[in-house]
């Protein structure tokens, strides 16, 4: 079975697309990057400096290569082909938060936010949700992240908190969920 690969246009050339396995080494520098901007301030200081492209790399070319669970991810590109942003989904994973779809992740490198780029990654991810029979999704996002408004202006709404554990801190992260995909449209 032969799948098409569309790209979406946003402003003269930025666009969205299907991620390969060959994107693997971009689409880490961004993951690692966006966290090490993003998460200044909230994660421990030696935890970001210990991030690693590498190992990411390792990790998305994994990932890419051989999906789990039913999971896609698209890229973003800038004006000049370089990719600056990504959005990974799929099935909800918990089975508890009324929703049948996920935002797993999605990140933009710091220059190439507020340039309406994660706004056309989750609309992509959700028409793609849609295609496979999603009517719903959810996302889980760190309270003191700073872009969290961003699901808000989206038309999420807080649907769950709770607390979690990471590197012996507590962090509180809350959920937003739309009942229906169709209003990214």
């Amino acid at each position: 079975m032969k799948t098409m690969v569309r790209s979406w246009n946003v402003g003269r050339k930025d666009r969205v697309r299907a991620a390969v396995v060959s994107d693997a080494h971009a689409i880490a520098r961004v993951h690692v990057e966006s966290w090490k901007t993003t998460y200044a301030g909230i994660f421990p200081e030696a935890l970001l400096n210990d991030l690693s492209i590498e190992k990411r790399e390792q990790f998305w070319a994994e990932e890419l290569g051989k999906p789990r669970g039913g999971s896609v991810t698209f890229v973003a590109l800038d004006d000049s082909g370089e990719i600056v942003g990504f959005v990974s989904g799929g099935p909800e994973r918990t089975g508890e938060l009324g929703c049948d779809g996920e935002l797993y992740a999605i990140y933009l490198l710091e220059r190439a936010q507020r340039r309406s780029l994660g706004t056309l990654l989750a609309k992509r991810l959700a028409r793609e949700l849609i295609s496979r029979g999603s009517e719903s999704m959810a996302v889980w996002v760190l309270a003191e992240n700073p872009f969290r408004n961003f699901y808000e202006a989206l038309g999420g709404k807080l649907i769950r908190e709770q607390t979690i554990e990471r590197w012996g801190q507590e962090f509180i992260e809350v959920a937003y969920g739309w009942n229906d995909l169709a209003a990214f449209e």
